[in-house]
C-alpha cells in the first residue's frame, strides 16, 4: 500500500461511514427539533447509554441541556432526503419534523416526540454531558426502544431488509443492504 498523509482535523473522515441518526428534543415550551446526526455511538450495556456528539450552538443541544431528555430516530434510505432537511438551518422554534413532511408520535417515557417514519427510535434521559473540544458529547441512558416489526432478523438489523443509512461525509451517504460474515 501507498499510503498518504490526512490533516488530524480530518481523522474522522477515514471513520466513515458512521450511523445517521435523527435526534428529536423538546424545550420548556413544547417546541420539537430535530437534527440529523453521524457522531453517535453505543457506550455501555450495562446501564445502556447512547452517545452523539454536538455543536453547543445547535438546538439540538441547548434542548437537551434544558430538559435533559432525547429521542435518537434511525432513519433508512426510504427518508434519506427528508433526514437532510431536518439538517437545513431553521430558526428557533420551526419545527424540522414538518419541515421534512415526516409524522410525530408520542414517546413512551419521554417528551420529545419519535418520528413515526424510522425504523427503530431509542429514548433516552440525560446520563452525562462532557466537554470535547469543539463538541459536547451528550450521553444518555436508554429508558425505552422500539423497532418496525420487520426491522430485526435473529435478533440484529435486518439491513438487507431495511436499508439503514450511513454518512460517509458532506451529502454523501452509503445505504447499508449488503451482509457480509466473516468466517
Amino acid at each position: 500500500m501507498d499510503f498518504k498523509s490526512l490533516e488530524v482535523e480530518n481523522a474522522y473522515r477515514v471513520l466513515a461511514p458512521r450511523p445517521a441518526i435523527i435526534v428529536t428534543t423538546m424545550n420548556f415550551k413544547g417546541e420539537v427539533n430535530a437534527a440529523p446526526f453521524s457522531f453517535t455511538m453505543p457506550v455501555s450495556t450495562k446501564p445502556p447509554l447512547v452517545a452523539f456528539a454536538s455543536v453547543p450552538s445547535h438546538h439540538t443541544y441547548k434542548n437537551v441541556e434544558e430538559t435533559g431528555e432525547f429521542v435518537v430516530n434511525i432513519p433508512n434510505e426510504a427518508i434519506l432526503e427528508k433526514l437532510w432537511i431536518t439538517g437545513e438551518k431553521f430558526p428557533y422554534g420551526v419545527s424540522e419534523i414538518e419541515k421534512a413532511d415526516l409524522t410525530q408520535i408520542k414517546s413512551s417515557k419521554v417528551s420529545p416526540p419519535k418520528i413515526g417514519e424510522c425504523i427503530a427510535h431509542i429514548e433516552c434521559k440525560v446520563h452525562e454531558i462532557i466537554e470535547l473540544g469543539d463538541h459536547k458529547l451528550v450521553v444518555g441512558e436508554v429508558v425505552y426502544v422500539d423497532t418496525d416489526s420487520k426491522a430485526l432478523k435473529d435478533g440484529l438489523l435486518d439491513v438487507e431488509n431495511v436499508k439503514p443509512v450511513l454518512h460517509l461525509g458532506g451529502v454523501n451517504f452509503v445505504v447499508g443492504d449488503h451482509l457480509r460474515k466473516v468466517e
